[in-house]
């Protein structure tokens, strides 16, 4: 809380997390990359993934509710964290082939919204979640649910 004369002098403004929205920060996110491959194909695995994984989530019932934002600011981190893990998502541009660095980056994309988005829904939720994920790509074996794998880097 703070006076109009106190806002004034010191420049503040208050924005309301939810009046953002989680856009603004996945794009500065993306902006932050050098490499226009990168930009273009994270634009793309964003418009494909993330507001149809949101809608799953909301139809869930968390342990702990997380707003989406904070979900999205967990996923962009976690996704920095494997591309700094795995030495194949360490993007050289003068050495890569696209086709592989994409698939395999989709695979970490996946991976890191099943344990960001997905990780505080209940077990119910886990299996509404499994089959919206299952929906948007069927890059996943037909059994268990999508909380059962992992990315294998040796394969």
């Amino acid at each position: 809380m703070a006076s109009p004369a106190t806002v004034s002098r010191a420049g503040m403004i208050y924005l309301d997390i939810n009046d953002l929205g989680w856009e603004s920060y996945a794009q500065t996110w993306i902006d932050s990359y050098k490499d226009d491959l990168i930009k273009d194909t994270l634009h793309e695995l964003m418009q494909k993934w993330i507001p149809k994984v949101l809608k799953a989530k909301s139809q869930c019932k968390e342990l702990i509710p997380i707003p989406n934002t904070a979900v999205i600011i967990s996923f962009c981190k976690l996704l920095d964290a494997f591309q700094k893990l795995d030495p194949a998502l360490s993007f050289d541009s003068n050495k890569k082939d696209d086709n592989l660095y994409i698939s395999l980056l989709e695979k970490w994309f996946a991976f890191a919204l099943i344990w960001s988005v997905g990780a505080s829904v209940n077990e119910d939720g886990r299996n509404i979640f499994d089959y919206h994920m299952r929906d948007i790509e069927s890059m996943f074996p037909h059994n268990n649910t999508v909380y059962d794998y992992y990315i294998n880097t040796e394969k």
